[in-house]
Parts: C-alpha cells; sequence; structure tokens
C-alpha cells in the first residue's frame, strides 16, 4: 500500500542528487577559474640584473626645489657676459595661461613655448622646463652621485646621450681613483689630469618623444609627447612593470620609495598604452628571420572580472612571438586573426607552411577560410596530454615550448590579477611580446636575444634599452603628410 509513496520519495532522493551534482560541479567551475595556474618552475632572466661598469646614479624628484631669484641670476649673467637676460622676443601672441616660473620666479616674460603646442613651458632664466599650469606635475628627475650624493653637472651633450660628471673633488670615487694610481700615474695626473678618468660619470638616453601612430590597433588616451615625464622616469617604468612583471601599483611604490618620483598607477597604465600605440607596429612589421617549426595556442587571462583569450603563435627555434591575439572569443575568427598576424610577417609564404596547434577544430575552420583565399598551410594537431598518434609524437615538444611562453606570460601578469580593459589587457601583452622579441636574452639561445637590434647593443640598463626601442620604432612610423 505504501509502493508509491516509497517510489515518490526515491524520485525525490534521485532529482536531490541531481541537483547537488550539478552544483558541485559548478563550484569546481568557479573554483577552476578564480585563481591562474602556477608555474612549473621559476623563469631565468637576465635582463633582471642591472649590470653596469659603475653603480647606477641615485634619482630623486626635481621640480626645481632649490631656491632661485630671477633678478640675482639676471644680474650674474649681466657680471659674468657683459650683458643681461633680455624677455623672449616674440613672433606670435602668447598661447599659454599668464603664470611665472615655478623655479625663480621670472614673470611671464620670460617663459616660451619649449615644444610647439605640446604644453611644456622653459625658462629663459633659469632653463627650467615645466608643463603648462601643472609645474608641480612634471616628473623630472635630478641625477646624484651615489659615492657622495652630489649633484651631477652636464658634461658633454651627445646627438643620443648626455655625459653626466660629478665635480666634487672630494667624491668617494674620485679620491679612491687617485688612490689606486701607481706613482707613475701620479706624477701624469699632475700634469695631464684629463688624460685619467678620476670623477664618476654616467650617461642618460634622451630623444624626442612623438605621439601615437595612426595605424596602431592600439589607441592611448595620451600621446608619448604630452605626457609629465622624463625619459629616465619613463625607462624604469617600463623596467620594473614589464620586466619585473610588477603590477601598476608596486612600480608607483618602487618608483616613489627608490627613486623619489610621486606616479599614480592609472598614469602608469597610461604610459603603458602610449608606449604600445608606437611598439606595436614595429613588433607586427619588423622582417623576421623565421623557422619552419611555427606553434600555436591559447591561453586566457583576466578582462574586467571575465575570462578573455591570448592566441599566441610562436616560433620555437628562433623563440620569437609572432601573434598575441587578446579577445573575449575563442572562435574560428579570432584564430583567423592571430594566423593573419603570422603570415603578414612572412615576405613570402613557403610552399610547406605548416602549424603545430592542440585539437581545438577551430583552427582546421581556419586552415578552410585561408584556402578560399588562396593561402594554403598545414595543420599539425597534438591531441590531449599522451601521445596516442603518430603526429602527437612528433611534434609534442613543440607544443611544449608554447606551453611553457603562456607560464612565462602568466608569471608576469600574475601580479595585476586582472586588467581593467580591454586596451590595457592588449598594451601590456604587445609591450611584453616586444621585450620578449627585443630585449629578453633567452637560455636556450645561449643567452642572446632573440632579435639583437644594433640600435639597443651600446646600452647596458634595461631602461635605456627600452627608450632606444621606443626611438627606433618611432623612426618608423610614417611622417604625416
Amino acid at each position: 500500500m505504501h509502493t508509491p509513496l516509497i517510489a515518490y520519495l526515491v524520485l525525490i532522493i534521485k532529482l536531490q542528487r541531481q541537483i547537488i551534482l550539478i552544483l558541485l560541479a559548478q563550484l569546481a567551475e568557479i573554483f577552476d577559474h578564480s585563481r591562474l595556474p602556477s608555474a612549473d618552475k621559476p623563469v631565468f632572466k637576465r635582463f633582471n640584473q642591472f649590470q653596469v661598469d659603475e653603480k647606477v646614479p641615485l634619482l630623486q624628484a626635481d621640480i626645481g626645489s632649490e631656491a632661485l631669484d630671477y633678478q640675482q641670476l639676471i644680474a650674474e649673467s649681466l657680471e659674468k657676459n657683459g650683458k643681461p637676460i633680455l624677455p623672449v622676443r616674440r613672433r606670435k601672441p602668447i598661447s599659454f595661461a599668464a603664470q611665472d616660473c615655478p623655479r625663480c620666479s621670472a614673470p611671464q616674460d620670460y617663459l616660451y613655448a619649449n615644444n610647439g603646442a605640446g604644453g611644456q613651458l622653459r625658462c629663459k632664466v633659469c632653463q627650467f622646463k615645466f608643463q603648462d599650469g601643472h609645474a608641480e606635475k612634471n616628473k623630472t628627475v635630478a641625477l646624484r652621485c651615489p659615492y657622495c650624493q652630489n649633484r651631477l653637472s652636464i658634461h658633454n651633450r651627445r646627438t643620443k646621450f648626455d655625459v653626466w660628471c660629478c665635480y666634487n673633488d672630494k667624491c668617494a670615487f674620485r679620491l679612491g681613483a687617485i688612490a689606486a694610481m701607481s706613482p707613475a700615474e701620479v706624477a701624469d695626473f699632475n700634469v695631464h689630469p684629463t688624460a685619467h678618468k678620476v670623477r664618476y660619470t654616467w650617461r642618460t638616453y634622451n630623444f624626442e618623444l612623438k605621439g601615437i601612430a595612426p595605424e596602431s590597433p592600439i589607441q592611448a588616451p595620451v600621446d608619448l609627447d604630452r605626457i609629465q615625464a622624463s625619459p629616465e622616469v619613463l625607462g624604469l617604468v617600463l623596467t620594473y612593470h614589464i620586466n619585473y612583471g610588477l603590477s601598476a601599483r608596486r612600480t608607483a611604490v618602487i618608483m616613489y620609495d627608490i627613486h623619489g618620483v610621486k606616479i599614480s598607477h592609472q598614469t602608469i597604465h597610461n604610459y603603458e598604452m602610449a608606449v604600445a600605440a608606437v611598439v606595436r607596429p614595429f613588433w607586427a612589421n619588423y622582417p623576421y628571420a623565421l623557422s619552419d617549426q611555427i606553434v600555436g595556442d591559447e591561453t586566457y587571462v583576466r578582462v574586467k572580472g571575465k575570462w578573455h583569450y591570448i592566441f599566441y603563435f610562436y616560433d620555437a627555434k628562433c623563440k620569437l612571438i609572432l601573434a598575441d591575439y587578446v579577445t573575449p572569443n575563442r572562435t574560428t575568427e579570432s584564430a583567423v586573426i592571430a594566423i593573419n598576424q603570422v603570415l603578414q610577417k612572412m615576405p613570402q609564404i613557403p610552399e610547406k607552411l605548416n602549424f603545430v596547434v592542440d585539437a581545438n577544430p577551430i583552427y582546421q575552420v581556419a586552415q578552410i577560410y585561408f584556402a578560399q583565399q588562396g593561402i594554403k598551410f598545414g595543420i599539425h594537431q597534438v591531441v590531449g596530454l599522451e601521445n596516442k598518434d603518430e603526429i602527437s609524437r612528433e611534434y609534442r615538444f613543440l607544443k611544449q615550448t608554447i606551453e611553457r611562453l603562456n607560464r612565462s606570460y602568466k608569471e608576469n601578469y600574475r601580479s595585476s590579477t586582472g586588467f581593467g580593459s580591454a586596451t590595457g589587457s592588449a598594451s601590456y601583452t604587445a609591450l611584453y611580446s616586444a621585450a620578449y622579441n627585443f630585449l629578453r636574452p633567452h637560455e636556450a639561445l645561449h643567452y642572446r636575444i632573440p632579435v639583437e637590434l644594433p640600435q639597443l647593443k651600446p646600452f647596458e640598463r634595461m631602461p635605456d634599452k627600452w627608450l632606444a626601442l621606443i626611438e627606433l620604432a618611432q623612426s618608423q612610423l610614417p611622417t604625416a603628410a
């Protein structure tokens, strides 16, 4: 008599069991997507070692902290040179707001636009440069000797760099260099002091920053020619943020704690996007010498709290990133765009071009799409984690190289725990790819850089290499008509 009731209870229990299993599966998926995959082992990064011949100078924020009087400076110039410093003779009306020099209080008559319409002003009396209406935000740095903390002075100006020197006669570096001389060297030094290097010297790389590349897929909220930071600060920010993998907030903290330069994390993101807009076309259009071992894979990153995908294509032999397309969709269209990035880097498509990918069917559909456009290539699919077929056994080692690339990228990306915008993710990924190809020594290449640019070889410090890369990328941009 209780058979229908028992059957009904059994049905309810089965239903509850199914609901519990569904909930457990959803919890497992949420947990699995709430953390980034961990790396197998640390990545060897030779560029992290700031090896230079001498100690790195101390960098301190400098917005004209020395109290100067423009009237006294004019009087000193008159006494020294026999003529006073005259006000600026203008051909056009003043285009900037009424203001005085924040360093020496020179009136507006002694100020002029230093970079046209870029917004930077310069005082004719004390030569101080500052941004129009925002002198307190000018991220200029003062270089000081690491041995005696004396402020370095310009010794010589070259086309590509400035030579700074410590002129403190009691500097520990100078006294130590003289003490290490032999008696014969001391005698020659007394007669020819300039023939011996006894003073601390340093070089800073400098060039004119330009705007965004119009054809760049990354459009930044600011142009490089409008940022309120010196090249030294920009090079340090890129080194900490991209090479070291520090988040923007940690980069801002380390810039203030170590270098005394106050900068916000949002400003660092703006600089990142501005540099990526210039460097991205250079990275994309560089004439790489490629091998026949090209492998593709997709990995995932957080963008605005949601998972996005990076479609990487990689030359496993030359250790070159050829495609790094960031997209919210894991579709055939995404695979087509990533493959097209690779094809654009080939002057001529080889007859026997092959790509090694995983078992995702979107690559096969992409292969058909390109075949319809008259572009033919082969696809070798490495299936799963075990070599159950001949193709997987033959090409497994190539698939492992790009998985290693994915882990290296995520070790840098981990500190940010995600990107706040699609533009931010594309900018960071573009700069990482550029650093990987042009700046980072690779262990498999006997610690050589995959692409050794001659323009970067004279520079030892990573910040200077970044600035040289930016200048090289700017030189390749088409000039406006």
